[in-house]
């Protein structure tokens, strides 16, 4: 197996960890600035702003990424170029006609989701909208002649840019009301995206021809159609999560304000989707890096009919992917009161058991999301993306079934417990998927069985430690000391075969370990 793979992936894995580290560092004072009910209005603007960058913009950088990779095989570095112009000048205007259209409507969207105070911070966060757009385009150029360091690099400044002016804007405008606050922390987003489009842009500009906004439609004709040929099918499926959400985010509110009142029911959903979403997208973004990273690769060795390299990576992504998710699962599971309690200071104790009991129903999703997006990954990597829709769709109506049942036997719950069931659907529809495109592979499902075996080392220690009551201190020393002998135990097994860690940095010393006389 190539280096380049794993080496891709660790990079985009890496550059993911420190993002979130960053984002946590911008979550966890702006949950703290802003309480349960300015995070409210925050998650109920998300959704909407989700929901319509997949539609705009989510498939591009796959789509494009598929597109230069398979153009370079023949060394046609020129075509490659030619699928980023086409791009760019369909998403560069349709990014600016979405931002105005949210601009134009947020009034609207506000009033229909019981908030009236969100509609500012659809304005501040539009602009966005269009950054995003020329975003997808550069990192699909970029991911498609697999360089990750861009895609890195743009993660890095979208964190870091966000957190210095999402929480400057919301500290200047503190003594304003909640929703000038949460608008300002939202503008911060845009800040982010066009200070990262500029990098992006200065990027590509180096060694590329310039872009242009405008471009004849018989020159471009053809690029058009393979892209909507790529990327519409995995935008339709890339929607019905973003679309669930957004559902939600008209749905929940308006439910539960009938039996505890809007702001009570704004927190609750407030504490669902910030803190606790938050703490859960964290490993799951570190699978989706690796998703990232696999599709181009997928693709080119399809286009050279490899199917031995097509299942070693697709081996391989799916047990790094598991080997990611334990940790946090069983962590989630086994303390949530002390994670919550130690990152959200400003939570009252019943928000903080709420926001608990939220997390511990929601944490077997780390695993379920994280296969999810490996195999969805995988299967658009190798042009199936009528398989992916399909598995999404059933997981996505079988939210929206649950959390209609369930809002009104177990209020902010049953939000959590429907979102356990559409997730264990889909990603066990999506293993079949992958089954019946590749043939059944023990080697993943024995071996992620022995990692889930090996996550009981850091389930067992943190449950002593808890029940003893131990200071955050030494809770924290003791979590790293398991995750050091969890990931001891991993690299010395038999989970991954020596080619598979001879490709992961510093590998070659673990293979060297294994192989020395007992």
């Amino acid at each position: 197996m190539k280096k380049s793979f794993v080496k891709s992936a660790t990079l985009m894995m890496v550059a993911t960890l420190v993002a979130k580290i960053i984002g946590a560092c911008y979550r966890i004072p702006l949950t703290n600035l802003l309480g349960a009910e300015g995070m409210g209005l925050y998650q109920l603007v998300y959704p909407v702003y989700a929901l319509i960058l997949t539609a705009s913009s989510g498939a591009l950088p796959l789509a494009i990424s598929v597109l230069v990779s398979e153009k370079n095989v023949g060394g046609n570095l020129k075509s490659g170029n030619s699928v980023v112009k086409s791009a760019f000048s369909i998403l560069g205007l349709l990014g600016i006609f979405m931002a105005i259209i949210l601009i134009l409507t947020s009034g609207l969207i506000g009033s229909l989701q019981g908030a009236k105070g969100a509609s500012f911070g659809y304005i501040m966060i539009a602009p966005s909208i269009a950054f995003v757009s020329g975003i997808a385009v550069l990192k699909g150029y970029f991911q498609g002649n697999h360089l990750m360091y861009p895609t890195a690099l743009s993660q890095l400044s979208e964190s870091l840019v966000k957190l210095i002016a999402g929480l400057g804007f919301v500290a200047l405008l503190k003594d304003q009301p909640i929703e000038y606050q949460v608008a300002g922390a939202l503008f911060g987003v845009s800040v982010s995206e066009g200070v990262t489009f500029l990098i992006l842009f200065i990027m590509y500009r180096r060694k590329n021809p310039p872009l242009k906004l405008f471009v004849s439609f018989k020159e471009a004709r053809e690029e058009y159609k393979e892209i909507l040929k790529i990327s519409l099918p995995i935008t339709i499926g890339g929607m019905i999560f973003p679309l669930t959400q957004f559902i939600d985010s008209f749905m929940v509110v308006n439910i539960l304000k009938g039996s505890v009142g809007s702001a009570l029911a704004t927190a609750n959903y407030g504490l669902f989707s910030g803190p606790v979403s938050t703490l859960i997208n964290l490993p799951v973004s570190l699978s989706l890096a690796l998703g990232i990273a696999v599709v181009p690769h997928l693709s080119q060795n399809r286009t050279e009919h490899n199917l031995y390299a097509i299942r070693l990576k697709t081996s391989t992504a799916i047990k790094l992917a598991v080997f990611v998710g334990v940790p946090f699962t069983t962590i989630f599971i086994v303390m949530p009161e002390r994670v919550l309690g130690f990152l959200y200071g400003s939570l009252s104790e019943s928000q903080i058991a709420l926001s608990a009991e939220l997390l511990k129903i929601t944490a077997p999703t780390v695993l379920l999301l994280s296969i999810t997006q490996i195999c969805t990954s995988v299967l658009q990597g190798l042009k199936d993306t009528k398989s992916p829709i399909r598995n999404l769709l059933i997981g996505g109506v079988s939210k929206i079934v649950a959390s209609i049942i369930l809002l009104y036997t177990l209020g902010i719950k049953g939000v959590a417990y429907a979102q356990l069931i559409a997730f264990s659907v889909t990603a066990i529809l999506n293993l079949i998927s992958v089954g019946q495109l590749m043939g059944k592979n023990r080697d993943v499902i024995k071996n992620s069985g022995v990692i889930l075996l090996f996550g009981g080392i850091i389930g067992v220690s943190l449950t002593i430690a808890v029940s003893y009551k131990l200071n955050m201190i030494f809770i924290v020393l003791i979590t790293l000391l398991s995750g050091i002998i969890y990931l001891i135990a991993v690299m010395t097994s038999k989970v991954f075969s020596t080619e598979e860690l001879m490709s992961i940095p510093f590998g070659q010393h673990i293979v060297r370990l294994k192989k020395s006389p007992k």
